[in-house]
């Protein structure tokens, strides 16, 4: 009877493999798959497809802010088309209190790191660079202050103020906001990934 049991057991299992690969042949025989569209952007990036790079992160030190701003700078350099910005959408980290000392510190670093990044790089153009600052609040479940949501609060909070709403979740905005307006498509990054 055991004997018997398992072999049932394998041949069901070929059995299954053999019907998958079967029904997989046959949708790939019946349905043709067509071309994705793409986007051709050999002679640079149109106006109407003004991208944002966006770069979700916590401002936890002085070197760490360095080394942000650092890393976004590379990114321009590397990708120059006018009608690509970068951003940097960020929260303080975890903590008791909703206010730390040396938070305006860090906040200060930040946002004149991408000041100076637009004053560097402008050329009379709109500034490429901005900076969008959550405050903490606070959250029972984690018993601490924090960003909503964390990354993913980040990002839903920006594509909110891209369709016109939630000014208010961001406590400070560095750079011309104006031009959100005519921004196209994001692309967000870690702060470790190369664009």
């Amino acid at each position: 009877g055991l004997a018997w049991a398992v072999l049932a057991l394998g041949a069901v299992l070929a059995a299954s493999q053999c019907a998958l690969a079967t029904v997989n042949w046959l949708v790939s025989v019946l349905h043709r798959p067509r071309a994705l569209p793409r986007m051709d952007f050999e002679q640079g990036i149109p106006d109407a497809c003004r991208t944002l790079v966006v770069v979700p992160t916590l401002l936890t030190g002085r070197l760490r802010i360095d080394e942000i701003l650092e890393g976004l700078e590379l990114r321009y350099l590397a990708n120059r088309d006018p009608n690509l910005g970068f951003a940097l959408l960020t929260d303080f980290g975890d903590a008791d209190l909703e206010h730390v000392a040396g938070d305006e510190t860090l906040l200060q670093q930040a946002a004149g790191g991408i000041e100076a990044l637009n004053v560097k790089y402008g050329n009379g153009a709109h500034g490429r660079f901005l900076l969008f600052h959550r405050p903490r609040i606070y959250n029972s479940q984690e018993g601490c202050w924090m960003g909503r949501e964390r990354k993913r609060g980040k990002l839903e909070d920006f594509n909110a103020l891209l369709c016109g709403e939630a000014r208010n979740r961001f406590s400070r905005i560095v750079g011309e906001a104006s031009q959100l307006s005519s921004i196209r498509y994001v692309i967000t990054l870690d702060t470790d990934t190369d664009l």
